[in-house]
């Protein structure tokens, strides 16, 4: 979800809250979360506004994958690495979607009328569909796949990677991305072994990710983000994360800002001043300026002063309210109700500066109203003003309710009766210009009561409903804001006794939303069984994909942020008309049409198999791949326990309602319950604590006899005691014939030592007749020889490549430092010249032995000592034959050290030579030089040269295979 200028206010507002990410000075963090869909935006489509670019699958994935491998070294996880990628949204994001998504389908189409209307030459291959990053599309489905093949490729090759837990939350898995990273957190919480001081690092672009993360009132939460840049020229955004400077924001900063910005009302409360509290009170009052889920209140923009409106209202009304207003999630609508209405003053504010301008005009035009509808407004009510005299009856939602009440007795009258000009003008203006935002915006006839309370009643139902989702998740699927607009403060009246009730429901399918949200123009993103449903004028749905639609800034002031004008889709007429369709897809659609949940994956050493490469021609299959994983909860109709033989565990711990921390538990194991499994656990009286089994293993007694023992998990987790099975008695058949060491290990099978001295040796049980009454068995072990590398291990250094400091080596080749350092990294060469550059492509003639940003050296060539880089003799002969080649490269850079890129012309400037030329001349020897086929590896890692490696081998191939008989174990 965003709020728009929400993340510029608060950075200007609060100046130390962000700090730059540099290398080494980065704090430790146990988990970090990825809201995924902002790096495959970048990754995809980082210049919308380039009409010829163009971009293979392959290539976005391999972004995304180094992307993500930059991020995970940046922050280092020690415990819990989880990506999410955004699901099946709730009814109440669609329409936001369904907006940007038309949007975005026009605005590219335009782009691309210009740019043929100007005479440009387009690409013959389609473009980019940025609306493809939506669940159920084929390229989710690819990018799904491959995502499982990074992480399991990185689980198997990357020690970095193996002692961590990964999560991965794909398209298929229902939710927003940052929403399932916090049900995830909420989850941790509930368990009873939660440490408290986790420290967690949550990645994404939105700005309400600071909201969602101090919902959780943990203790260690910073966010990370790349550097935004306010004001300026736009520039184009860069893919590439090594020339992305990447910003950490403390949530822990955050509170205590949060905490000084109203430090006045503790001396000015009479309960209990809560910074928790605060918090979520101010977490309430950003929901006031808009966002993804409603539209913002008239007039509140962030960057005309709402948020200081909001606060210092906040901090006026709150005493007078005797609590707070946001009670973990649920409003308390009594204070709610009174501090819109203290805030509602804003309103009249405003108008009055409008009115001024209004009285200023009507002294020239000499008119009293200014128009007829105003006129007819003053005069209707001054009629409601005589009929409540009649009556002596109000109605605090009525219009004539907008005039001053009418007080009791002859002084009240005489009041109203001495009331000036002026203020009657004021009122009728004030009530003509409610009536005519509401007219033109939402479309009405008449602005009654009734519409008047609708509107209060929906715009509180939806402050609920995202406060609900915010702290607990989805409270209703189906639910969504129905109006483009929202009421006036002034008109948010009698709340503090509605009755708020959703409806659970249930998430649309992947197609179901793809058809919700997208324009006609991205049809074939669709299966086609459901594609002329957007296009033929027959389809029952064909109003809801207009070809062109109106936009309203309402009082914005960028093209993006203004209201797209399309009908709200009826869910009902939408799987109507589906329903006929659905016949038609095929195997491979029904699939894609599907949820599924979470996948935890993790290293596990004994495991070995091979994973297929989910793109042969571009990947390369993991040979040995060594991840394990499961899916949280299988998809399809969920059990307690399936069959007759529940899960065993053995029960360690009873708690009640006694216990300090037990509300906590409960709302947490009751969510998890019901979200996870679909059953509502109702009333809880007891918590069983217990371990889960995770496997047997054998024991002999003295007399030789075998029996198997449980092994139990460490981790304690929470049942409660209504839905566990007493008694449990499972029986495996496989282990009932064993009952000595004869049945354990007949004699000739074939086994492998885990204890001392001969670990993991292969043997052959023997006859142990003789012994097996002692508890023992006789195996022969095959035992090899391990080669002796310890004169090797002296004497490495004879065979070691030496490597010498970057001056060494620009004196023997007798020129600067600098060049060595320049040349042996990257170097850039741009078309044309600097005062006439030809176009953006640049070519890289640098040797690329080291990548400072990416902490990678080229073993045999370069070597990182510290912050020092260190050069071999194969460095010096690659140089010193580059110099002999382009000579005049190495003087120009050397006369012009400042600049970061060169260009072709500005090197060679003659007639006579062809910079393009001289250029691909140096390229093409450096692709065919075969340094650039070497590997290059992590800095961090210890890599022995390739000839002590032939050494060790030369041992290895003399040791022979000894076998050791008659060993008794």
């Amino acid at each position: 979800m965003g709020v728009p200028k929400f993340y510029r206010w608060i950075s200007e507002r609060y100046p130390c809250l962000s700090e730059v990410v540099k290398e080494h000075q980065i704090p430790e963090f146990d988990n970090l979360y990825l809201d995924m869909n902002g790096i495959i935006h970048q990754c995809s489509h980082p210049n919308d506004d380039d009409v010829h670019f163009r971009i293979s699958d392959d290539k976005i994935f391999t972004d995304i994958f180094h992307y993500l491998e930059v991020l995970f070294r940046i922050i280092k996880p020690r415990k819990v690495f989880f990506m999410a990628v955004d699901g099946v949204a709730p009814r109440a994001k669609m329409n936001q979607q369904r907006g940007r998504r038309f949007r975005s389908a026009k605005e590219a189409e335009d782009k691309i009328k210009k740019a043929i209307e100007k005479g440009e030459t387009l690409p013959t291959e389609a473009r980019f569909d940025s609306n493809c990053i939506t669940p159920g599309t084929e390229f989710m489905a690819r990018l799904h796949e491959h995502l499982k093949y990074f992480v399991n490729m990185k689980i198997s090759t990357d020690k970095s990677w193996q002692g961590v837990t990964i999560y991965f939350s794909g398209h298929e898995t229902p939710g927003e991305g940052e929403h399932k990273i916090m049900e995830f957190i909420r989850s941790e919480k509930a368990k009873p072994d939660h440490d408290p001081n986790t420290r967690h690092c949550l990645y994404g672009l939105d700005a309400d990710l600071i909201m969602l993360g101090l919902t959780s009132h943990e203790a260690h939460f910073s966010l990370l983000r790349e550097e935004v840049r306010f004001g300026g020229k736009k520039t184009q955004r860069v893919c590439a994360p090594e020339e992305t400077t990447f910003h950490l924001l403390h949530l822990s900063l955050m509170r205590e800002y949060i905490d000084y910005e109203f430090s006045a009302l503790k001396e000015k409360i009479t309960f209990k001043y809560d910074i928790e509290k605060i918090i979520d009170d101010w977490i309430l009052m950003g929901f006031l300026v808009g966002n993804d889920f409603i539209p913002h209140l008239p007039h509140l923009h962030i960057n005309h002063d709402a948020l200081p409106l909001l606060y210092g209202t906040y901090i006026a009304i709150l005493p007078e309210l005797g609590g707070y207003i946001n009670e973990s999630g649920h409003l308390n609508l009594p204070r709610f109700e009174r501090y819109l209405v203290k805030l509602s003053d804003f309103d009249r504010e405003h108008f009055s500066e409008v009115f001024v301008d209004l009285k200023w005009f009507e002294s020239k035009v000499g008119n009293k109203y200014l128009n007829e509808a105003a006129g007819a407004a003053a005069e209707e009510a001054k009629s409601c003003k005589d009929k409540r005299k009649v009556k002596g009856q109000e109605n605090s939602l009525s219009w004539a309710a907008l005039d001053k009440r009418e007080g009791e007795g002859v002084a009240s009258r005489d009041n109203f009766e001495d009331e000036t000009e002026d203020d009657d003008l004021f009122e009728t203006e004030f009530r003509q210009y409610k009536r005519t935002y509401y007219m033109t915006k939402m479309g009405v006839d008449v602005v009654s009561d009734e519409f008047l309370a609708d509107q209060a009643a929906c715009y509180v139902q939806a402050i609920q409903w995202i406060l609900h989702y915010y702290y607990h998740g989805v409270q209703s699927w189906s639910w969504y804001y129905p109006y483009h607009y929202a009421p006036f403060l002034s008109d948010i009246r009698n709340i503090s006794t509605l009755k708020i009730h959703f409806e659970l429901g249930k998430p649309f399918k992947p197609f179901e939303q793809l058809l919700a949200v997208l324009p006609s123009a991205s049809k074939t993103l669709l299966p086609t069984c459901y594609q002329h449903l957007m296009t033929s004028e027959d389809s029952p749905i064909i109003e809801y994909y207009p070809p062109d639609f109106k936009t309203d800034l309402n009082g914005k002031q960028q093209e993006w942020e203004a209201v797209v004008l399309i009908p709200f889709i009826d869910e009902k007429r939408l799987l109507e008309a589906m329903e006929t369709c659905n016949h038609s897809l095929k195997k491979e659609e029904r699939k894609r049409n599907q949820h599924s949940e979470c996948l935890m994956c993790w290293y596990d050493s004994d495991t070995e198999f091979t994973y297929s490469s989910p793109w042969p021609e571009k990947f390369p299959a993991i040979e040995r791949c060594s991840t394990r994983f499961y899916m949280e909860e299988p998809p399809g109709t969920q059990k307690v326990y399936l069959g007759k033989t529940a899960p065993p565990c053995k029960v360690i711990q009873l708690s009640d309602k006694e216990q300090s921390n037990w509300t906590k538990e409960i709302q947490g194991i009751s969510e998890q319950y019901l979200r996870r499994k679909g059953i509502m656990i109702n009333e809880t009286s007891a918590v069983v604590y217990a371990q889960l089994l995770t496997g047997r293993r054998y024991q002999v007694n003295q007399n030789g006899e075998v029996r198997l023992e449980k092994q139990w998990s460490k981790q304690s987790l929470p049942f409660v005691y209504q839905t566990i099975v007493k008694d449990v008695r499972a029986f495996d058949s496989r282990f009932s014939n064993i009952k000595t060491l004869d049945d354990l290990f007949p004699p000739r099978s074939v086994v492998f030592m885990l204890g001392t001295p001969y670990y993991g040796c292969t043997g052959e049980v023997q006859d142990s007749g003789d012994v097996i009454t002692e508890g023992r068995i006789r195996v022969v072990f095959s035992i090899p020889c391990e080669p002796n590398l310890d004169a090797l291990i002296q004497n490495q250094h004879k065979y070691s490549i030496k490597y010498n400091p970057g001056y060494v080596l620009a004196g023997r080749l007798g020129v600067s430092g600098y060049l060595v350092s320049r040349f042996t990294g990257s170097i850039f060469i741009g078309r044309g010249s600097r005062r006439n550059p030809h176009g953006d492509h640049k070519a890289n003639v640098g040797l690329n032995l080291k990548f400072n940003k990416k902490n990678e050296e080229v073993p045999g060539y370069t070597k990182r000592v510290g912050s020092e880089w260190m050069y071999s003799s194969a460095a010096e002969q690659l140089l010193a034959e580059y110099i002999e080649r382009a000579p005049e490269l190495f003087s120009y850079i050397a006369q012009n050290s400042q600049e970061d890129v060169f260009y072709e012309d500005d090197i060679w400037p003659g007639e006579s030579e062809s910079g393009a030329e001289k250029v691909q001349e140096i390229i093409t020897w450096l692709k065919g030089h075969p340094v650039s086929t070497l590997s290059r590896s992590s800095c961090d890692l210890h890599i022995l040269d390739a000839a002590i490696v032939e050494k060790i081998e030369e041992e290895v191939e003399k040791c022979k295979v000894l076998t050791l008989r008659n060993h008794v174990s």
